[in-house]
């Protein structure tokens, strides 16, 4: 039996539960799906109870990413690199963990660039690692605008073989988006807004704009909103969730699926809740 939940403060929004519950009854598989409130500075403690208390998995949001990077347990290389990791599986007798990101996986899917592509990012978190790590050999530049200037250097490890031109993120520049061949927004709710406000100005070809946001609480956010209205091809915070968390099942359950498929039935399922 699957024993798996999502941990993270604040967790009552979460969809992870509805998803993996869902995909659980698709596969016949049995299992639980919770989401655990832990706080910054609790996931060690949580973790050193739970070697004993027959876990599968578990899928982490914030601020727990990055924190479980620096615990003594294996972490693959990719979230190594990137300092963050969304996801631990445990071994069979539960003794020994694994941190990976499925965030990067998901990005991997998602992002379909060519060498020569603008890329716009905006944030600097654990997601933003993630997706740096995703575009890192796949293409030769990445702006980012950053509110926080300490999080440049963990970003430029993130992609070490990437151009990185890293600005304030009140320097940036919405009417410059119709160049520009993606977008991804990686900032918390409200960060946004401000873009979105200025959109309502811009006018221009925007049909070539792919944007992305991983953020579905509140939804759709303002930012959203703008990029529909202009045109632009969007993925918003319920893709990605649904993205990363395909893999997150198939290494919980361990039982092969046709990921379209279940995409499908994992995107209709989120968007009924959503739409709420």
């Amino acid at each position: 039996m699957i024993k798996a939940a999502v941990l993270g403060s604040p967790i009552a929004h979460s969809l992870s539960p509805l998803l993996h519950r869902r995909a659980y009854q698709l596969l016949g598989v049995d299992g639980s799906y919770e989401k655990v409130e832990v706080k910054s500075g609790g996931l060690a403690s949580f973790l050193d109870s739970a070697r004993t208390s027959g876990w599968t998995g578990l899928s982490l949001t914030m601020p727990l990413k990055e924190e479980v990077v620096h615990l003594d347990i294996n972490i693959d290389e990719d979230a190594r690199v990137s300092k963050s990791a969304n996801t631990i599986v445990f071994s069979q007798d539960g003794t020994q963990m694994r941190a990976l990101s499925t965030d990067k996986l998901a990005f991997d899917r998602l992002l379909r660039v060519k060498s020569d592509s603008r890329i716009v990012l905006l944030g600097g978190g654990g997601t933003a690692r993630s997706a740096l790590n995703s575009l890192n050999q796949r293409v030769c530049k990445v702006e980012v605008f950053l509110r926080s200037p300490q999080k440049s250097a963990a970003l430029i490890e993130s992609a070490p073989d990437c151009e990185l031109t890293i600005s304030n993120f009140a320097e940036f520049e919405p009417h410059s988006l119709s160049s520009c061949d993606y977008l991804i927004s990686t900032v918390p709710a409200g960060a946004s807004d401000e873009i979105a406000l200025q959109l309502g100005s811009v006018s221009g070809d925007f049909s070539g704009l792919n944007f992305v946001e991983i953020l579905y609480n509140p939804w759709p956010t303002d930012l959203l909103t703008s990029m529909r209205t202009l045109g632009a091809q969007c993925l918003d915070g319920l893709d990605l969730l649904v993205e990363q968390a395909l893999d997150q099942i198939a290494l919980f359950t361990m039982v092969d699926f046709d990921y379209a498929e279940m995409r499908r039935e994992l995107l209709q399922v989120g968007l009924e809740e959503l739409s709420k």
